[in-house]
């Protein structure tokens, strides 16, 4: 990021960084659940929830889910809802969780699923075409957690919080085991490190600085341009 912004480890608070805007932010961690379920029946529950959360968010839009609506939709009275997600945020918070858990299985999938003839840069365009278009997506479903989530990855790669599930550092890997003898490069050490930071930073700096780069023609193509010769230029002599 080219300011780093100040930070304060609380859960609540609407202050966030406007698209396109340079001004100081607030970055504050996500909300989380007041505990987490340890019972068959209220993992259910909060699965239920998470659930029902998730199809008005994506089916109504982020006005629409309240913690009256939740309780309609779902049928759990908003004590139980309270038991577990002190506040809507904190029920976003875990539904935006789920979501890049879902984008992390997906890319393995789709690498996983490349035929014999498939190169390392036929797995690049996949994970970065997988998170950018999940990224636009989330930040059509609720664009202020989009925003405050991808401060929070940043504070992650920054090593300044620790990440409950960071699926990137899962996905390099599958990608570099899936190509390793296209992979030329004589320090595997330092590129995988600048290839990391590239595929966690830069997409996150598209989201907050050109969301619209998100889905233009050619970012994806730019990006794996870059990252492939990085991993495939051999070291001179």
């Amino acid at each position: 990021m080219g300011r780093r912004p100040d930070t304060a480890p609380r859960h609540e608070g609407t202050g966030s960084r406007g698209q396109g805007s340079h001004d100081n932010v607030v970055v504050e961690l996500p909300a989380r659940p007041r505990k987490q379920p340890k019972q068959a029946r209220s993992v259910a529950l909060v699965e239920a929830l998470k659930t029902a959360g998730r199809e008005i968010l994506e089916g109504e839009g982020r006005e629409a889910l309240s913690i009256y609506r939740l309780s309609d939709y779902s049928g759990v009275a908003i004590s139980s809802i309270y038991e577990y997600f002190p506040t809507i945020e904190s029920l976003i918070g875990a539904i935006f969780e789920d979501y890049r858990a879902d984008a992390r299985l997906q890319v393995i999938a789709s690498i996983d699923a490349l035929p014999a003839s498939a190169t390392l840069y036929d797995g690049i365009e996949i994970i970065l075409r997988t998170g950018l278009s999940a990224l636009h997506r989330w930040l059509q479903i609720d664009s202020e957690q989009s925003i405050k989530t991808a401060y929070y990855g940043e504070l992650v790669r920054l090593e300044i919080v620790k990440p409950e599930r960071f699926w990137i550092s899962m996905v390099i890997p599958a990608l570099v085991q899936r190509f390793s003898n296209q992979v030329l490069v004589g320090d595997r050490e330092k590129a995988g490190f600048l290839a990391y930071q590239a595929v966690t930073a830069l997409p996150r700096a598209l989201l907050i600085e050109k969301p619209h780069y998100l889905i233009e023609d050619g970012t994806v193509r730019m990006l794996a341009r870059m990252i492939h010769a990085l991993l495939t230029t051999q070291d001179p002599e």
